[in-house]
């Protein structure tokens, strides 16, 4: 019983977590740009975007007031402002595999962290912590989902990169072969896996190729 009641509590909560705002903004397509209201889930109680609904596809209202969608195979890049910043999402097509079996070969709306030759962005998903079992009241208590999210790499005229969380240092390091000032300050452990914006703004200063 309180099994069942601890599921109906989450299922309500994650049934009421979204809102939506409606937001100014522009789409950005190879030859143009249209000027649209985006239709933007954002959580309930923060009031923080959703990015991870809008990475494969985007709701909003044409200057007819059309109810529409796109997606990031139709368009170069989405932007609006959202509490005094803005927001760009620019559209990527993935080779790798992000967080699951069905996220590979598939475009995006990566949101965009950094921008210059070397490129920063930021990708959301779900990441699900296990069943626990308490053995004071002999009930399993379900897992709980929480937003999570990886940065990905990509230099002018090449593919996405994704250093991964164990060998990131090493990872990193071979990927700024073409700068080994840079690559060599990462060896030495100069910057670390939490200085990846510094690193970034680095290459873009410093690093020609």
């Amino acid at each position: 019983m309180m099994k069942t009641g601890l599921l109906i509590i989450i299922g309500l909560i994650l049934a009421f977590k979204v809102d939506a705002k409606r937001l100014e903004g522009q789409i950005i397509l190879v030859n143009d740009t249209h000027d649209v209201t985006f239709k933007i889930p954002v959580t309930l109680f923060t009031q923080e975007i959703d990015f991870e609904k809008i990475q494969r596809k985007i709701k909003y209202f044409d200057s007819t007031g059309e109810k529409r969608v796109i997606k990031p195979e139709q368009a170069e890049e989405i932007r609006f402002y959202y509490k005094n910043e803005e927001i760009r999402m620019l559209s990527r097509f993935s080779s790798l595999r992000f967080n699951d079996l069905f996220s590979k070969n598939h475009y995006y709306f990566l949101k965009l962290e950094i921008d210059g030759k070397l490129k920063l962005f930021r990708y959301y998903y779900t990441e699900s912590s296990p069943e626990v079992y308490d053995a004071s009241t002999d009930v399993m208590i379900s897992g709980q989902s929480y937003s999570a999210s990886k940065y990905i790499l990509q230099k002018s005229g090449e593919g996405l990169f994704m250093p991964r969380t164990l060998t990131f240092r090493k990872d990193i390091a071979g990927y700024f072969q073409d700068c080994p000032e840079l690559s060599l300050m990462i060896e030495n452990r100069e910057y670390r896996k939490r200085d990846l914006f510094i690193i970034v703004r680095y290459y873009n200063s410093y690093c020609t190729n």
